[in-house]
């Protein structure tokens, strides 16, 4: 029969639980791996699977009980932890939807908005575009794995017998929060600028010949116009897209 005391159990807990924890909340909130469609059980799994990995690498954690303040604070503070380091790399896709948002709003493509499932909020065509290139980018550069190392060299920097005196670096976490409308603004100002331009041919045309139906013929220039720039423009893209997710994944292991 195989028998252990409750020091043993408390010390299974701090080296297995408490990284888990900062895993699992991290894993929630991150782009791809805390994707709605991914059920919670497979993210879970996951969350076990890393720190059965990476436990044996990670700094000595400090026993504690789980149902006592400093546990529920330890908690707290591990959930608090992973959610920050989640959402350094989700900001950059919050930025790149929107700045889909204000293309399609420049295009005429704000009334054809519809549900989007993985994040529970209305979305048009061109923001999920957007949003489809920046996960294939965030793929070709290996940022799932990235953000794994991330989380995991976390531990080396903000250990778990964290004293409260140590923040995690909150002012850089912020300072990438603010770059949110900077990003979306530098990836859709070439669209907002040629479709503005557009817009106000349109407005001398409707001055010039007040007998042309400006509603029945700006929506397809405006909406062909869009397009066109675009596929031309698209390539483009990659480039800014990419340097933000690099940015964002730098910022995510607080070096």
């Amino acid at each position: 029969m195989v028998t252990f005391s409750s020091a043993q159990f408390d010390f299974w807990i701090a080296q297995f639980f408490w990284p888990m924890i900062r895993i699992l909340a991290m894993i929630s909130v991150a782009p791809l791996l805390g994707n709605r469609t991914i059920p919670i059980r497979v993210k879970v799994a996951l969350a076990i699977l890393i720190t059965i990995v990476a436990a044996p690498s990670l700094p000595p954690a400090p026993v504690m009980a789980i149902d006592s303040y400093a546990g529920f604070a330890q908690i707290a503070r591990e959930i608090l932890i992973g959610l920050s380091l989640g959402f350094a790399v989700r900001i950059v896709f919050a930025a790149v939807e929107m700045a889909g948002e204000l293309v399609g709003l420049q295009m005429g493509l704000s009334f054809a908005g519809f549900v989007d499932p993985t994040s529970g909020g209305a979305a048009n065509v061109v923001s999920r575009f957007f949003g489809i290139i920046a996960v294939l980018l965030f793929l070709a550069i290996n940022g799932h794995l990235l953000m794994i190392y991330g989380v995991i060299e976390s531990f080396q920097v903000i250990p778990i017998n964290l004293d409260g005196s140590v923040l995690l670096q909150g002012r850089r976490l912020i300072g990438l929060g603010s770059e949110l409308f900077r990003i979306a603004m530098t990836i859709a100002m070439p669209f907002v600028i040629l479709l503005l331009i557009v817009n106000l041919a349109m407005g001398v045309m409707s001055r010039v010949a007040p007998q042309l139906n400006i509603f029945a013929v700006g929506f397809p220039v405006t909406l062909t116009v869009g397009m066109s720039s675009l596929l031309l423009i698209l390539p483009y893209l990659a480039n800014p897209i990419t340097a933000a997710v690099e940015r964002s994944l730098t910022a995510m292991l607080i070096r």
